[in-house]
């Protein structure tokens, strides 16, 4: 099995990632799909991603589901494919896509790194080594508590590091200091994104710093 780099992938091939996912979509929706066949070594590595679900509101979007797989499963194609399915019709916070939703439908396919524990001496100096638009974060405490962050979260919401690892404490059902504690497993990951500017629009090729922070679209 050989693994993805996030390092071997470029605007067209983020392209092809996003319009798989959309096209996983529509095809369960049962909506007519030009089909896309893979034919990329690059793309036929095993690999880890997110899709992420947005519905266009005018000039804001809100969540409408967020799935993926730390785990190198399968190729990144089907990887990417299986998230977006899992997005629209199993992400327990919201109900199932409709058909009617896709022509306001953002997708969002974010590439992941294999996440690596964080290991120090000091846990009160955790947030020195998070580095907010760059890193994603893990949090795992036996095998009842999980929780995960994508990179760009961070920038999104203006947090610092400690912020960011109080909320994704928070995120696995834990105290924001959770991080504090040994027993907790804190683990990070890279990823780059590729974002429809638009419904079935063009797609942009994004890292987590090119994130605009939310505060600063408010403030102008």
């Amino acid at each position: 099995m050989e693994l993805l780099e996030i390092r071997e992938l470029d605007l067209e091939r983020g392209r092809l990632l996003v319009r798989i996912a959309r096209n996983a979509i529509k095809r369960r929706l049962k909506l007519k799909v030009e089909e896309v066949r893979i034919e990329d070594p690059i793309l036929k590595k095993y690999g880890m991603a997110f899709v992420t679900l947005e519905t266009s509101m005018g000039d804001r979007y809100e969540l409408r589901g967020c799935i993926g797989y730390v785990e190198a499963v399968a190729p990144i194609g089907e990887v990417v494919e299986k998230a977006a399915v899992a997005a629209a019709f199993s992400d327990p916070r919201f109900p199932p896509v409709r058909r009617d939703e896709m022509d306001e439908l953002i997708v969002e396919v974010t590439v992941l790194t294999k996440p690596q524990v964080l290991e120090v001496e000091d846990r009160r100096s955790l947030p020195e080594v998070v580095k907010v638009g760059e890193d994603g974060l893990i949090v795992e405490k036996g095998i009842t508590y999980s929780g995960l962050l994508l990179p760009q979260v961070a920038t999104e919401y203006c947090w610092d590091s400690e912020t960011f690892l109080g909320e994704t404490c928070i995120k696995a059902g834990l105290m924001p200091d959770c991080w504090l504690d040994k027993s907790v497993k804190i683990k990070k990951f890279q990823g780059v994104i590729f974002r429809e500017s638009e419904p079935e629009g063009d797609v942009k090729f994004l890292r987590p710093s090119d994130v605009r922070c939310k505060l600063e679209e408010l403030i102008g």
